[in-house]
């Protein structure tokens, strides 16, 4: 009990509540410019976390993912141009409620049922984390093995309809984490030669160049203000608020309560997905929409502009906020890309996700966890108070971005070692995620095999030792047995399902 009273102290000192606070203002402000996105600012920061208190900096990347996750509904709902992939369903009605004349409910409608979803969220990690952490320290080389192999698996299957290139590019990351030093023998290997490289690939150039460096040379190259400027030209020619009367606009508490079951399918269904390794907050939104227009009483209402239809997927795709971490706090296993770049943080604080994460780090962890539930009524008041700001930003111009990104990009990788071979891995890693990109293979898969990588070879080399002679001990445990079974039962779900969803296209 004192231990708590001394993280809630931590957590509501000044500086953390400002840092937060500083986070959900640019994860909001990030969320909602098209192209953008809350792993692409946390990755932009990670340099920087050295220079700061855990708890401080811990706090302002919880503010940049909460806030990133809401902001991508504003250009949705506003323009119908989604802020962020996990945005994309709240298009279908929020921007239909915007021109039939309620701006103001939908907005508010998607920004109270995403701070009511990740608090549900937020509660389940809390609950749940200590516990899985504790089943997991009865886990040795082999059932830690198997359990990666699972992970691995369900990383490259959730990636919608994209299994064998999520597979590949999670392929991609384990090479990229050999690099280096053989951790058991000591001897170079992959390194081509290069002495800098003897010590293997810094984590943070890698996760720049993938998210951040990747994005400004495609948003350069397609000219996506362009792109927007046209969006917005028809939506003028429609003459959307030539009819708009504010009274008829505004917020209620009635209506926030007649939106709540569907807010609270979203918030289970979004727990759910975000826990799953690989999952995602787009395809928690997508099935919490699906979900909630299968039970509503007004389901016909849905794609017309139905506040149910915005509250759903939004609060399904928040709900993914804590969850997400859920397997990365008790496994050691990011469940997804934005959780593999906050594991990164962890680890350059000292802090080493797993098992005996939370036990190791009592403190500031406990100190996390109340930060978690307040960076969401930040959220609230933040994001309440500036939304008309937000409008104007979201459209603010491209090339007037791409510079300033650029330059702190570079500036931060090279003060993280003062090392040039940074620079020039962050400029590969980028031209890597174009070429990525540009063949449509997901970046997760890959980020999520870099940092899992040597927990796995170092589970599956240590079994090795220990079974010896015996090349069935992999097989030996009946939780690896589980785990293993468990893989192949998904494979064939996802299978059925993916199969089944292509004959409906």
């Amino acid at each position: 009990m004192d231990i708590l009273l001394v993280a809630i102290h931590n957590a509501f000192s000044a500086s953390v509540i400002l840092y937060t606070a500083f986070g959900v203002f640019l994860g909001v402000t990030i969320g909602a410019i098209p192209g953008l996105s809350g792993d692409i600012g946390i990755a932009l920061l990670l340099p920087f976390v050295y220079k700061v208190a855990p708890a401080c900096s811990l706090g302002m990347m919880l503010g940049i993912y909460k806030g990133s996750i809401f902001g991508g509904s504003i250009t949705a709902i506003l323009f119908g141009i989604p802020g962020t992939p996990a945005a994309a369903a709240t298009v279908e009605d929020g921007y239909k409620a915007k021109l039939n004349g309620h701006p103001q409910q939908a907005l508010l409608t998607a920004l109270y049922s995403s701070v009511t979803g990740d608090i549900f969220s937020d509660m389940v990690l809390i609950f749940l984390a200590i516990p899985m952490a504790g089943i997991a320290l009865n886990f040795g080389p082999v059932e830690f093995f198997a359990l990666y192999i699972f992970a691995l698996m369900l990383i490259s299957l959730l990636t919608r309809g994209k299994a064998v290139k999520g597979l590949a590019s999670g392929v991609i990351g384990l090479i990229i984490c050999a690099i280096g030093m053989d951790p058991m023998l000591g001897t170079p290997r992959l390194n081509f030669g290069i002495e800098q490289l003897r010590g293997g690939i810094s984590l943070i150039p890698v996760l720049v160049g993938i998210f951040a460096v990747s994005e400004l040379i495609i948003q350069f190259s397609k000219e996506w203000h362009d792109i927007i400027t046209k969006k917005l030209e028809k939506i003028d020619q429609q003459g959307t608020f030539s009819k708009y009367n504010i009274d008829k606009d505004k917020m209620s508490m009635k209506i926030y309560f007649s939106n709540l079951k569907a807010t609270m399918i979203g918030a289970l269904t979004g727990t759910f997905i975000g826990a799953l390794p690989g999952a995602g907050s787009s395809i928690a939104a997508y099935v919490s929409y699906g979900l909630a227009r299968r039970f509503s009483k007004h389901a016909e209402k849905f794609g017309h502009g139905s506040l149910e239809g915005i509250a759903a997927p939004e609060a399904g795709n928040n709900a993914t906020c804590g969850a997400t971490f859920i397997p990365l706090f008790a496994f050691g296993i990011p469940g997804s890309g934005i959780a593999a770049i906050f594991g990164a943080a962890l680890i350059m604080q000292g802090i080493t996700p797993g098992p005996t994460m939370i036990s190791e780090n009592t403190l500031i962890i406990y100190t996390l966890f109340v930060t978690l539930i307040y960076a969401n009524f930040i959220n609230l008041g933040i994001s309440r108070l500036l939304l008309p700001l937000y409008a104007r930003v979201s459209m603010m111009k491209t090339r007037y971005l791409i510079p300033a990104i650029f330059i702190i990009a570079l500036l931060g990788t090279y003060t993280s070692r003062n090392s040039v071979i940074d620079i020039w891995v962050l400029l590969i890693a980028g031209i890597l995620g174009v070429v990525l990109k540009k063949n449509d293979f997901p970046l997760g898969p890959l980020v999520l095999g870099y940092i899992i990588g040597p927990g796995m070879e170092r589970s599956l080399r240590q079994a090795l030792i220990i079974g010896g002679e015996d090349r069935f001990f992999l097989f030996k445990s009946p939780i690896a047995i589980g785990l293993y079974v468990a893989t192949i039962v998904f494979l064939l779900l996802i299978y059925k399902v993916v199969k089944k969803s292509d004959k409906n296209l």
